[in-house]
């Protein structure tokens, strides 16, 4: 789940989202990474093309979608997307995308109404 993450900070941070770009995070094969491209397309967090050639596998990819930006939002917190993953680690292998995310907005909503009642607590 890390590549995922990283992947999708890459393409954040694209500074002109009209270019494609290839992804480089660091400690990844380019073919690793042009897998996951393609994954995230297939589930619609980015905007990827399909650049391969004949003996070459090549993803790029240029934008974030909305999904894939609501993703990154509540994967962005370093505390967040740990507990998440330790989370999600408990439950053993096979685990589907979809329950990450559904995790991670757990986690996310948990950081919220901690603020809140901190606030809260501050205003009295």
């Amino acid at each position: 789940f890390d590549l995922i993450r990283l992947v999708l900070l890459e393409v954040e941070n694209n500074a002109d989202p009209q270019n494609w770009i290839d992804p480089e995070p660091v400690g990844y094969g380019s073919v690793e990474v042009s897998y996951h491209v393609m994954l995230l397309e297939q589930a619609g967090l980015i905007e990827g093309w399909n650049r391969s050639a004949i003996g070459v596998f090549r993803w790029s990819a240029r934008n974030l979608t909305w999904r894939g930006h609501e993703f990154l939002e509540a994967a962005r917190d370093d505390t967040v997307w740990t507990r998440a993953k330790n989370t999600i680690g408990q439950l053993g292998p096979g685990i589907i995308f979809d329950v990450l995310e559904d995790e991670l907005r757990a986690e996310a909503k948990i950081v919220v109404e901690n603020v809140r009642r901190e606030r809260a607590d501050a205003a009295r």
